[in-house]
């Protein structure tokens, strides 16, 4: 698997001749956090769909050009992707953002004639993805992940909340410690 912070900070590193990065040249697509350090420019705002179909475009990139079994999304480890105090009034954006990436995988496990997987990092209990935005019950129903991974530094894991919003589907979960 392939995993993937969707939301990473992008700290530095620019070298003075280089083009401006994206963050630069659109800052209206980004989000201030409050405890912004280390000239973190911003985290991504998927409200915008130019930034869902440029993170799309990435992992398009990366399942064309690399055999893996799939992907993981983490969005445990950089959890601002809506506005902040806003994230469950913005989830259909994130959904969106669901639906376009399985889409996607889709047409890859056509292509290559087997399945092109998808995984979800996301918090230990339905309360602490609703408060990030994440619409996990609607992402299991619509069958847009095949696996969840459950929590990220908690050994106190919900999974029979995620056992009942997954169940009569095939989605597996998988609880972890994401102890770095």
């Amino acid at each position: 698997f392939y995993s993937y912070r969707l939301n990473g900070t992008d700290m530095g590193g620019r070298k003075p001749l280089s083009k401006p990065t994206l963050k630069e040249l659109h800052p209206e697509w980004l989000i201030r956090a409050p405890w912004e350090a280390y000239g973190n420019p911003g985290y991504w705002n998927f409200t915008f769909p130019e930034v869902r179909e440029y993170k799309i475009r990435i992992l398009r990139e990366v399942a064309e050009n690399y055999d893996y079994d799939g992907f993981e999304i983490d969005f445990s480890r950089g959890p601002i992707s809506l506005p902040i105090g806003r994230q469950w009034e913005n989830r259909d954006h994130m959904t969106e953002f669901m639906r376009l990436l399985r889409h996607m995988t889709q047409e890859i496990a056509a292509k290559r004639g087997r399945p092109f997987l998808v995984a979800a990092r996301v918090p230990e209990n339905l309360t602490g993805c609703h408060f990030d935005g994440l619409d996990v019950e609607t992402w299991a129903r619509e069958q847009l992940v095949d696996m969840f991974a459950l929590g990220n530094r908690s050994f106190d894991v919900d999974v029979q909340s995620f056992r009942s919003i997954t169940a009569g589907t095939e989605i597996r979960l998988y609880p972890c410690v994401d102890d770095h």
